[in-house]
């Protein structure tokens, strides 16, 4: 009679005092973790060459603007998640978004808000989850636009990077 043991791959499960690590360790270091909620997934980065000087008129604009943004998802966020004044799931707009959220791919349903938001300040959320018939919704691998086949840049003999980088 043969024997048929069911052999399971090892799993890796991060202890609880590294799953909960996020940002620079040690005073003097460069490295950073980060920890991914939705996958607990856990990266390891190291920064090279930080800037150190202050801030530029164009940076402060672009962090005002990213705080506005901010503050509008984070009250989008406190006025329809889950509660007792809107329910154990949450209000319509709440529970469409999380339909947005699993049909567009994305982790986390703040990234659902900030792609619905205007300029603003209000988030204006489809009427279905469905993706839009031209892709909107749809991401794309970047640098060239999601084409996996670039086509030759004449001016250079090489490929074009879609003003990704500059060229050297």
């Amino acid at each position: 009679m043969l024997n048929l043991n069911l052999i399971e791959m090892a799993k890796i499960t991060p202890i609880d005092v590294i799953k909960g690590i996020t940002g620079k360790y040690g005073s003097g270091s460069n490295d950073y973790f980060a920890t991914n909620k939705s996958s607990n997934k856990i990266h390891l980065a190291k920064l090279s060459n930080p800037y150190k000087g202050p801030a530029s008129e164009k940076q402060l604009a672009q962090q005002s603007k990213f705080a506005k943004k901010q503050a509008a998802v984070s009250a989008w966020l406190n006025a329809n998640k889950p509660s007792e004044k809107n329910g154990a799931k949450g209000t319509e707009a709440y529970q469409l978004a999380q339909k947005l959220k699993k049909t567009m791919h994305f982790s986390c349903i703040s990234q659902v808000i900030y792609k619905h938001l205007d300029e603003e300040g209000t988030v204006k959320l489809p009427t279905s989850p469905q993706p839009s018939p031209t892709g909107e919704g749809e991401e794309t691998g970047g640098g060239n636009g999601g084409n996996t086949n670039p086509t030759p840049n004449p001016s250079t003999g090489g490929e074009d990077n879609g003003g990704d980088s500059p060229e050297i």
